[in-house]
């Protein structure tokens, strides 16, 4: 019997962003293993991790993007960070596996990021794609 697909879900305000993690998926036969889904906003993603039937066990999610607070869109770091503390304190989806995927290189960023619970914290770059590759490839052995 095949094994379902495991479900990754990256959010990121960026469309080349996006584009670019599908391709890498695409050009490395991954989508074969993983059904992939990109969103742009924090709302969106909330759609999908609320839903049990569209629930990922992966996420990569940006760190600095626009997300609503106090009636007001807000871009901060605080959007990401908000999003990893929501799963990581909720027993619903707290076995989701999240991977901070962003432009930041600061420390400081890198460790609120793995204190919250971030399983790693990847900066976009030149190595991002082998970076990206190695990093689900280790998820498969765990």
């Amino acid at each position: 019997m095949e094994q379902p697909k495991k479900k990754i879900l990256l959010v990121d305000d960026n469309e080349i962003i996006r584009l670019m993690f599908a391709n890498i998926f695409w050009l490395h036969g991954l989508d074969d293993k993983y059904e992939l889904t990109t969103v742009s906003s924090m709302s969106e993603a909330s759609v999908f991790i609320a839903n049990p039937a569209t629930r990922p066990n992966i996420i990569f999610t940006g760190l600095v993007m626009p997300f609503e607070k106090n009636g007001k869109i807000e871009t901060s770091a605080e959007a990401g960070f908000s999003l990893l503390k929501r799963i990581k304190t909720d027993p619903e989806t707290q076995s989701i596996r999240v991977v901070v995927f962003s432009g930041y290189d600061e420390d400081e960023y890198r460790t609120q990021a793995l204190a919250l619970g971030a399983e790693a914290y990847l900066t976009k770059g030149e190595n991002m794609p082998q970076d990206l590759l190695q990093l689900i490839r280790s998820f498969d052995s765990q």
